[in-house]
């Protein structure tokens, strides 16, 4: 393929029958039809869902819950589980500062695999739609 066989830039056709420019972010969506908006929004959220996987995949290898609170509160007790009869309040007041942040921390993870286990349903609802309708037609 040459050069003069590639249209100018800004001057290729369209794939599809959406209107609008190929920049905006609100394309004119009323020429599809219902099963077409359907699947364009099951993409869409698809897309979102494994962007957020890919967010979460990358922040669990932070997460080892039971050795991090294990390695938190050891310096709260000795050898024998006891706590220290000397435990500095600073070092106690920065542990405690620790667990709120790290209960903070599993609370914003786990908003996030909820939103997404709600995404994933709503894209099985819509696939399930999609497919009732092609077999009833």
């Amino acid at each position: 393929m040459s050069d003069s066989d590639t249209p100018p830039l800004g001057q290729r056709p369209k794939l599809g029958p959406i209107d609008g420019k190929p920049v905006t972010t609100h394309p004119d969506l009323s020429r599809l039809s219902p099963a077409q908006r359907g699947l364009r929004d099951a993409l869409l959220r698809e897309f979102k869902a494994r962007k957020a996987k890919k967010f979460v995949e990358k922040q669990v290898h932070y997460i080892n819950g039971n050795r991090q609170v294990a390695e938190s509160i050891k310096i709260l007790f000795d050898e024998h589980g006891q706590p220290p009869a000397n435990a500095p309040i600073e070092d106690i007041i920065e542990e405690r500062r620790q667990l709120e942040y790290q209960v903070r921390w599993f609370e914003a993870m786990l908003l996030e695999l909820q939103t997404r286990l709600l995404r994933v349903r709503e894209i099985e609802a819509l696939a399930l739609d999609v497919l009732e309708r092609s077999e009833r037609e």
